[in-house]
């Protein structure tokens, strides 16, 4: 949908467009091993920008017969406007976490296609879903499986860092079992282990195995 005129709302664009750089990726993915640009990190970087120019982003989630939806607007202060709806695609029915994850991740790439912006190979949970015939993904319980194989940087003294294996079931039962953005994750890794948690890569191999349990009987409860 848009405004019977744009005139106003693309020369804006086209100048906003012109300040936009690449937006630097943040955060991580442990279990695609990329980097993405976190939605918090975008709205900062293209807000100043927005404003000097007269536009602005709004976004509100909607339902129609085929369910719930996110719809961006992109606005002029002359009144003109665009608009794009995107489907939400929620892990888990009538589940407010899982909700919020989709509606998350529907914001983040809807206002970065409606502003034109990038962030290099931005691709933070759907490129290994495209793998040739060839090399089939394992299934997702055998992803979790894996984080009971033996650690390779186990120290001498018998306790080591968390493995690669152990991080990436973390983060798969937490994003694709659970349907948690990271700070769920991290608020709930903080409740288990009783301290904060900064990163995966900050866990020993003793408590990324109590997180891992932990999470899979919350996951098994739902």
């Amino acid at each position: 949908m848009k405004s019977d005129s744009i005139q106003n709302l693309a020369v804006a664009l086209a100048k906003a467009q012109g300040e936009f750089s690449a937006v630097p990726k943040g955060s991580s993915n442990p279990f695609f091993k990329s980097k993405y640009a976190a939605l918090p990190e975008v709205v900062l970087q293209t807000t100043p920008i927005l404003s000097r120019n007269g536009l602005s982003v709004a976004q509100f989630v909607d339902s129609d017969e085929s369910g719930d939806l996110l719809t961006t607007y992109l606005i002029h202060v002359s009144g003109e406007f665009i608009s794009h709806s995107m489907r939400l695609h929620v892990a888990k029915a009538n589940d407010p976490q899982s909700q919020g994850s989709a509606i998350t991740y529907a914001r983040r790439y809807s206002y970065m296609s409606a502003l034109g912006l990038v962030a290099d190979d931005d691709d933070d949970g759907n490129a290994a879903s495209h793998q040739s015939s060839a090399q089939s993904a394992p299934s997702f319980n055998q992803r979790v499986a894996q984080a009971a194989q033996p650690s390779s940087n186990t120290s001498a003294g018998g306790e080591g860092a968390s493995s690669e294996n152990q991080r990436k079931a973390i983060w798969a039962i937490t994003h694709r079992g659970l349907g948690w953005d990271d700070f769920q994750m991290y608020s709930k890794l903080d409740e288990i282990l009783g301290r904060p948690v900064d990163g995966l890569e900050s866990l020993s191999m003793t408590e990324a195995k109590k997180a891992i349990e932990a999470l899979k009987s919350i996951q098994e409860k739902q």
